[in-house]
């Protein structure tokens, strides 16, 4: 690419100061460039064409230009209040995306796109961050991973600022299953997080936790209805697996991860010892309760974060 020429502004045929011409970015400084975009101490000259993938600049270039307008190379001149950071993402996915869409999504990446993707409509770029975000703070709450664990907090905030509450449910239950003093990424929430979403993350972990302690202390029972019809020789045997499965690990950095551990319950598919000196119907009862108790805690966790 051709090292950018000395910027000019309207009406002035003069070199501009040294100090503005080092503001200019050599990677997104296009000779045939036909707009200019000015975002903080930078300028980029970049092409119109690639702008019209955003409804907002469709829109403003769609508008005759005022003869009067500033121009900075011969050409028109945006001022934008954004981060020049996260313009640099999304100037990165206009101009080489097949190089963008293989570079390992950082949330810090992922999060200025979405900001100029939704603060300009860019629909397609939208689309494609909030698809990476659902896989970190999925819908499906069992699915969560370690991968939702760092950056839950500022997900939350970029979620009420860019309008994508889908993802609440996930980013609240990956800080409220991590031990803070463990230095987990839950440990800067009460930097990071306005105070009434601290309160809700403080509110869901204690639900949480006493939903662990009242299935430890009595493994068997429904709280909303008749308990199962467990034969008397496969109580213990029941109660005893549910215990071990369960019970909190004081060297673990997670606290109640519970739809993780019952999920995990619902995959060992009677191959544990305990389970397989279980009759047959006790087996189905025992199935039963552990996916109705995953139906019932995944509906119920946006309720205990008051979401």
């Amino acid at each position: 690419m051709a090292s950018p020429p000395s910027k000019r502004r309207r009406r002035f045929r003069e070199r501009v100061h040294e100090e503005e011409d080092e503001a200019i970015s050599p990677s997104f400084w296009f000779p045939d460039g036909d707009i200019v975009l000015a975002i903080e101490e930078h300028c980029c000259k970049i092409h119109k064409e690639k702008l019209m993938c955003s409804l907002i600049f469709s829109d403003m270039l769609d508008l005759p230009q005022l003869t009067d307008a500033d121009s900075v190379d011969g050409c028109p001149s945006v001022t934008l209040y954004d981060s020049w950071k996260d313009w640099m993402v999304v100037l990165e996915w206009l101009y080489t995306r097949e190089t963008f869409l293989q570079k390992a999504a950082i949330f810090d990446f992922l999060a200025g796109a979405l900001r100029i993707s939704t603060k300009y409509e860019i629909t397609e770029l939208r689309d494609w961050v909030l698809s990476d975000l659902h896989l970190r703070w999925p819908k499906d709450l069992e699915e969560l991973s370690t991968r939702g664990l760092p950056h839950a907090a500022e997900a939350i905030n970029l979620a009420r600022a860019c309008d994508a509450p889908e993802i609440l449910p996930g980013a609240f239950y990956a800080l409220a299953v991590q031990k803070w003093h463990c230095n987990a990424e839950g440990g800067r929430s009460h930097v990071v997080l306005e105070p009434a979403d601290m309160r809700r993350i403080i509110s869901g972990r204690e639900h949480l936790q006493d939903y662990l302690v009242q299935i430890v202390i009595d493994p068997l029972s429904r709280a909303d209805e008749q308990p199962p019809s467990f034969c008397v020789a496969c109580v213990p045997h029941l109660e005893r697996y549910w215990r071990e499965k369960l019970a909190p690990d004081p060297m673990s950095p997670y606290g109640s991860w519970l739809l993780r551990d019952l999920l995990a319950m619902a995959r060992e598919s009677g191959h544990t010892p305990l389970l397989q000196t279980v009759c047959a119907d006790c087996k189905i009862l025992h199935y039963s309760l552990l996916y109705d108790r995953m139906r019932t805690l995944k509906r119920s966790i946006p309720r205990l974060f008051q979401l």
